[in-house]
């Protein structure tokens, strides 16, 4: 094992067993240690792994190291299924230092892209990009497919929630290409790179090419995908449907939606296919069934710690209020909502309530409530985000007389023309990172 390591990783690196050898050793000797005839002392085994670049522990494997980081990785998954994100990264910390003890760059990387994804979920965009960047740099997509679509994958997710269009595009496209390298078996890996690059197109009313990779994730997953995954992808499509006309067929894909809902027994995914499916409701006009969904979801997400998906339902409940014109609905949701603390993962739900709060205000006149909750609204988004907030900030300022708003929107209506529409990536049922090392 230990000449074979030695020479894969010598050919990788381009070098030849005389340039390995150096002037310590012989090429005679290399040679011997590569076919297995001879064991090298540990002086030898230093010097070739200091000028391959790798510890020691690369390859004379420590199996109680493995052995140790294979217990940790279950353990995180344990806790991010119980939503204890932060004992989860701590575990993975810990397998992370085994990891590099031993040098397995394979290890390592699946660490890394299972950290970019507990600290995406965790709202440190920053900090999962660092890790996913390290994962994909090691991660060959010829021996590590489904680890290099993952991380180009999640890499996509990340831009794409910092508005940065151009690199989500770029990301979800490079996960496409690696999925190129999946064997039949890793079909969902594909189904999710497809799913999320839908999401993508779907944040940017792209209604027909979200349609279009959702249908593919379906047709990829086949009969790898469990049914709360496929009812997902139903759900979904039933809402690109509504948004390109076809109601009826939107409202028959819902119905296939809920048929399965009755056979999902995890209550964590049960709850967010609700989450899922009382948004396209909602849209149809279906409210109160939307209602019933929510606040099913809302319970169970606030059961389980689930803080991103209980402000994500109490969001949506927020826009069903709205939707419904229930003022009843709104003023309980809304406060709800405010009396939550500043800060991730409730900063949309409550630039949310703001802006109904405010457009109620605009309905009964009263106006310079109504600007005031527009000023707190946009004080707690950032720049990329602020547009659409502060032209109705200024309509407002406008209905009071106060006329100099007109060259504010203006100046608003000639950037928006230059900016791409920004992605808010819809959340998504919680699932168990991929934690098993790679074969």
């Amino acid at each position: 094992m230990i000449g074979e390591k030695i020479r894969d990783l010598r050919k990788k690196q381009g070098l030849t067993q005389e340039q390995l050898a150096g002037r310590e050793l012989t090429k005679s000797y290399v040679s011997q240690v590569e076919l297995g005839r001879i064991h090298p002392s540990h002086k030898a085994l230093q010097t070739i792994a200091s000028r391959l670049g790798k510890p020691v522990g690369y390859f004379v494997e420590n199996r109680d190291d493995i052995r140790t980081i294979e217990v940790l990785l279950k353990a995180a998954e344990a806790l991010w299924n119980t939503g204890r994100l932060e004992d989860g990264m701590a575990g993975l910390q810990e397998a992370l230092t085994l990891a590099e003890r031993t040098g397995r760059d394979d290890v390592i990387a699946r660490i890394r892209m299972t950290m970019g994804q507990l600290e995406l979920l965790r709202g440190n965009t920053k900090a999962a990009e660092a890790h996913l960047e390290t994962s994909l740099s090691l991660s060959l997509p010829d021996e590590f497919a489904a680890q290099a679509v993952l991380s180009a994958n999640t890499l996509g997710i990340a831009a794409a929630r910092q508005g940065s269009f151009h690199k989500a595009l770029q990301r979800f496209q490079q996960a496409l290409d690696f999925s190129r390298h999946l064997t039949p078996e890793e079909g969902d890996v594909r189904a999710e790179t497809l799913e999320s690059y839908g999401d993508f197109c779907f944040g940017q009313r792209q209604w027909q090419s979200a349609l279009d990779l959702y249908q593919e994730a379906l047709l990829n997953g086949g009969q790898v995908l469990p049914p709360s995954r496929q009812a997902e992808l139903y759900t979904r499509i039933a809402g690109c449907l509504w948004r390109l006309g076809r109601r009826d067929e939107s409202n028959a894909t819902l119905e296939r939606t809920l048929g399965w809902l009755e056979n999902v027994n995890d209550a964590d995914t049960r709850a967010s296919l609700q989450l899922e499916a009382a948004r396209i409701m909602t849209e149809l006009g279906r409210h109160a069934e939307a209602h019933e969904f929510l606040t099913h979801s809302l319970a169970r997400f606030r059961q389980a710690g689930r803080q991103e998906f209980e402000a994500a339902a109490m969001e949506a409940l927020l826009l069903l209020a709205d939707a419904a014109d229930n003022r009843e609905w709104l003023a309980q949701y809304g406060q709800e909502t405010l009396e939550r603390p500043e800060g991730w993962p409730w900063d949309a739900a409550r630039v949310t309530a703001l802006r109904l709060f405010s457009r109620q205000a605009v309905r009964d006149k009263e106006l310079k409530l109504a600007e005031s909750y527009l000023d707190q609204a946009v004080s707690g988004l950032p720049e990329h985000d602020r547009h659409t907030l502060d032209s109705e900030f200024h309509l407002v300022r406008l209905l009071q007389g106060r006329h100099e708003s007109t060259y504010a929107l203006w100046d608003l209506i000639t950037r928006l023309e230059e900016t791409p529409p920004h992605f808010l990536l819809a959340p998504r049922p919680p699932r168990a990172p991929r934690f098993l090392l790679p074969r």
